[in-house]
C-alpha cells in the first residue's frame, strides 16, 4: 500500500465501514441547543435522530476543522505508519475545511522534510464526497502511488454529476439561506428549488419546479442525459436527508439503467444541518463535466 487514506466525516460513510475499509478519518462538530455533538454516525438510528431533532424544531449549526486538528490527524497518521497520506475534504466551496487542511499539510510536509500529505478537494460534500473516497480506494488498492492518485482523483472529480432538491424551504429560511417572503411564497406555491454543486465547489440553482413530482422528473431526466457507460463503474448513490422520496428516486434510476448499482445514502449533519429534513438528489461518474 503506497498510501493512508483519509477523509473528513463529510463522505457520510458510517465509521465502522470506514474503519473496516481502513479509511481515516477526522470528524466535524455540529451544535444544537449550545451542546457540541461528534459526527461519529455509525447506524441509521443516528441520523434519523437527528433529523427528529429538525423535525421538532432545532436548528442545528456546524463548525470548521481548524488547521491545529488537521495537524494532529496527520501527525498521528504518520507516527502509525510513515507513508504518504490521501485526505479528501469537504468541498472548497462550501467551507474553509479544504484551506485549513492544506495549510496543516504545507506545515507537516516542511517538518517531515518531504510532500508526504496529498489534500484532496472534493468539490462536493455527502454522497459526492463519498463517490471520491470510492475511487481513491480503488487507487489504493490498485497500489497507485500518492501523487498520482491525486492527479487521477482531480480529473474523475470534475465529471461527477449531482443534482439534489431540498424540500423545507421554511427551515432554509430559520438558517437564513433564503428570505422570509421567498420561503413563504415558494412554499405556498410549491416550488422547489434543484441545486448542483457546480465546477467550482459551490451551490448552484439551476431550476425551480412546481412540486416534487416534476422536481424529480428534472433530476431523472439529467440522469439520462449525463449517464454514460462509465457510470455503471461505481455506484450511483440517492442522497437522502431522511427523505420520504428516496426509494422511490432509487427505483426510477434502477429502471433507466439496471446495470447500475443504485443505493441511498444518507447526507448527515453536515450538510443537513443546512438543508433540513427531505432534501434528496442523485449523483454518479459520468463522462462529461459538470454543468456551469
Amino acid at each position: 500500500m503506497k498510501f493512508l487514506l483519509s477523509s473528513d466525516r463529510s463522505c457520510d460513510i458510517f465509521c465502522s465501514e470506514m474503519q473496516q475499509r481502513d479509511i481515516a478519518y477526522i470528524s466535524q462538530v455540529f451544535t444544537i441547543d449550545d451542546v457540541p455533538y461528534v459526527d461519529d454516525f455509525d447506524k441509521d438510528e443516528d441520523y434519523k435522530a437527528f433529523y427528529d431533532k429538525i423535525r421538532a424544531g432545532k436548528m442545528p449549526t456546524t463548525s470548521q476543522i481548524n488547521i491545529a486538528e488537521h495537524e494532529e490527524f496527520f501527525e498521528t497518521l504518520l507516527n502509525k505508519n510513515e507513508t504518504d497520506i490521501i485526505h479528501i475534504t469537504l468541498s472548497s466551496g462550501l467551507s474553509s475545511t479544504y484551506a485549513s487542511a492544506c495549510a496543516a499539510a504545507e506545515a507537516v510536509n516542511e517538518r517531515r522534510g518531504r510532500k508526504c500529505v496529498f489534500v484532496v478537494d472534493s468539490l462536493s460534500a455527502t454522497t459526492v464526497q463519498r463517490i471520491v473516497v470510492d475511487e481513491a480506494q480503488k487507487l489504493r488498492d490498485a497500489d497507485v502511488s500518492a501523487e498520482e492518485t491525486a492527479e487521477k482523483l482531480k480529473e474523475i472529480i470534475s465529471r461527477i454529476q449531482v443534482w439534489f432538491m431540498p424540500t423545507d424551504l421554511m427551515h432554509l429560511k430559520r438558517g437564513g439561506r433564503v428570505s422570509g417572503a421567498s420561503a413563504v411564497i415558494g412554499t405556498a406555491l410549491n416550488i422547489k428549488p434543484i441545486l448542483i454543486i457546480n465546477k467550482e465547489g459551490k451551490l448552484a440553482v439551476v431550476a425551480k419546479k412546481m412540486g416534487v413530482a416534476k422536481g424529480m422528473a428534472y433530476m431523472l431526466d439529467k440522469f439520462k442525459e449525463f449517464a454514460a457507460p462509465c457510470t455503471a463503474e461505481s455506484p450511483v448513490y440517492i442522497h437522502s436527508a431522511d427523505s420520504s422520496y428516496d426509494k422511490e428516486l432509487c427505483e426510477k434510476v434502477k429502471a433507466i439503467r439496471p446495470d447500475c448499482d443504485v443505493k441511498i445514502g444518507w447526507v448527515g449533519p453536515v450538510i443537513g444541518a443546512h438543508t433540513g429534513v427531505g432534501m434528496f438528489g442523485i449523483t454518479f461518474v459520468s463522462d462529461r463535466p459538470r454543468e456551469m
